[in-house]
Formats: structure tokens, sequence, C-alpha cells
């Protein structure tokens, strides 16, 4: 298998109080960073999106509305299901949340970008990916998984009861607006 140089390795996100905003700090493992503020705005649009994108990646076995005689096609199926399940759940319960950040990293520029828009895209058969769009004209790309998506809301329920902010208000959903997207990778 290749190495990577822009996988994830780490993902910090704090509350900043006198920028009164979080601080999403993604470590690469070619041991640079990417960091962007993000606004309440921001994470609330990115909250209700990555919220959605959970319900979507989340494997879950059929559910049938009465009962019936199962083929062995839908029993092989259903257990496949269970075992997908199981699996990614035990993913997301090894996640590390106790190891410190890795602070020594080289960042990708000179302060942090601002992020002024949040969506998710789906290009083709790929994973979808968080995109931020930042004030400096840059994007960064987030590709979503179970894991990823798990790490991100549990981080964002602790920066932001630090903050004091709310996650129940639905975002506008202008903000929030999946983007369904048959666009070419360049």
């Amino acid at each position: 298998m290749a190495h990577n140089e822009s996988a994830i390795e780490q993902i910090n996100l704090g509350f900043n109080e006198p920028e009164d905003r979080l601080l999403l700090k993604v470590g690469l493992a070619d041991k640079t960073e990417v960091a962007v503020w993000i606004t309440r705005r921001v994470c609330k649009a990115m909250w209700s999106l990555l919220n959605v994108v959970s319900n979507t990646l989340t494997p879950t076995a059929p559910h049938f509305a009465a009962p019936i005689i199962a083929t062995p096609e839908a029993k092989n199926q259903a257990l496949d299901s269970f075992s997908l399940e199981a699996s990614e759940q035990k993913k997301i319960e090894n996640l590390d949340f106790e190891s410190e950040y890795i602070a020594d990293r080289q960042p990708r520029s000179e302060a942090p970008m601002l992020a002024t828009q949040c969506f998710v895209v789906n290009v083709d058969n790929l994973p979808p990916q968080l995109e931020l769009q930042c004030t400096n004209g840059q994007s960064v790309k987030i590709a979503l998984t179970n894991e990823l998506v798990h790490a991100v809301t549990n981080m964002m329920q602790l920066a932001t009861r630090e903050a004091g902010w709310d996650l129940t208000i639905t975002a506008d959903s202008r903000e929030v607006a999946l983007i369904p997207a048959l666009q070419t990778v360049h």
C-alpha cells in the first residue's frame, strides 16, 4: 500500500475564547498541519451536515415491516449487514480521544484560514467529502468515514459546550444543502 502524505493522522478541535471561534487542526501524515477557524454559523451548518452524512454512512440491517419467511439470500444479507455494523462500531470504540495532539507540525499556511461555508460533496462512488470554503479562496476537503464523522462530532460537542454554543438549532437550508455531485475530479 502506498503512503499517502495527505492522509489524516490527527484531528484537534477546540474553542478559542479571544477569537470566539473553534480552531480545527488537521495533522497530516507528512507532518504538516491545516488549520481552519470555524465560526458559530459554519459550525451549526457543519453539525447538520455531519449528522446527515452519519445516517448515510452507518450500515444498518434491513428492517422488515411484518414477519416474513426469509430466503437464504436475505439471511446472508442481514448477517453481512450486522457484521459490518459491528465492525464499524468496533472501529469507533477504538478511536483515541486521550492522546495529545502533536503540536510541532509544519503549518501549510501562515495563519489559520477562515471557513465561510461548508458543504458535503458526493462524487461518483467515492466517500462523501466535507468541503470547507475559506476566505482566501482555498478550500479544505476531508473524505468522510464513520470514524471521522464520529470523532469530529464528538469534538464539536465538547468544544461547543465550552464555547456555550448550542447545536440543536438547525442551520439555514442554504447553508446545509447537500450537493449531489456527478462532478469530475481534477
